[in-house]
């Protein structure tokens, strides 16, 4: 697997190595009010579409565009990256890529999506639709919870993030909701990488 940089280049020029992708298991589910992240990632749906956490992007059809973010723009370092996922030219959301070196960009792995439209789901919440009652009840009360006043926010988190490694991509398996004014979700965000790459 390739998680630093020095392992994957080779004086002037980037070899991409090959990066191994857990079993990604089959969609299910569990019961009622129970968070299983393994669960949460088998069942993303966008534009009626299934994705998997972690996935390459070539494993996407020619209907999925990825606009890169400028690394120098957002400080991220090399094999890091992050991209705007468009659908038929129709922005979806955000995700957050691993794998991801100048030149090679395509042959990145996606560990992260956050989406904000009514046509996209993650384990049955979607954004703009769902409520905050409906939420608790499909995978239970958060682990943690933030309030801030202005602007308002309300975020749910569940599962485990064990924060960014050498390279700042985030290690974790977890999810995070956010609503609005009338507790209605208004993002939901889904990270799903290799904890034990993790600086200690």
């Amino acid at each position: 697997m390739c998680f630093t940089a020095a392992g994957c280049l080779r004086k002037d020029k980037v070899v991409v190595s090959h990066m191994d992708i857990p079993p990604i298991p089959e969609p299910y589910t569990v019961p009622a009010g129970t968070f299983d992240v393994d669960a949460v990632r088998s069942n993303i749906i966008i534009k009626g579409q299934h994705f998997d956490l972690p996935q390459y992007l070539t494993k996407l059809d020619k209907s999925w565009e990825f606009r890169f973010y400028d690394r120098k723009d957002y400080g991220l370092k090399e094999g890091n990256g992050m991209a705007k996922l468009f659908y038929m030219g129709t922005e979806m959301g955000t995700v957050s890529l691993e794998n991801c070196y100048t030149g090679h960009e395509e042959e990145s792995v996606m560990y992260s999506i956050s989406v904000r439209t009514s046509d996209s789901s993650i384990y049955g919440i979607t954004p703009l639709v769902s409520k905050l009652s409906e939420v608790e009840a499909l995978i239970g009360k958060p682990e943690s919870e933030d309030k801030v006043e202005k602007p308002f926010t309300h975020t749910y988190r569940y599962g485990i993030m064990l924060g960014k490694d050498e390279q700042g991509i985030l290690r974790g398996h977890s999810i995070m909701v956010s609503f609005n004014e009338e507790d209605v979700v208004d993002m939901i965000s889904i990270t799903y990488s290799d904890m034990s790459a993790a600086t200690q």
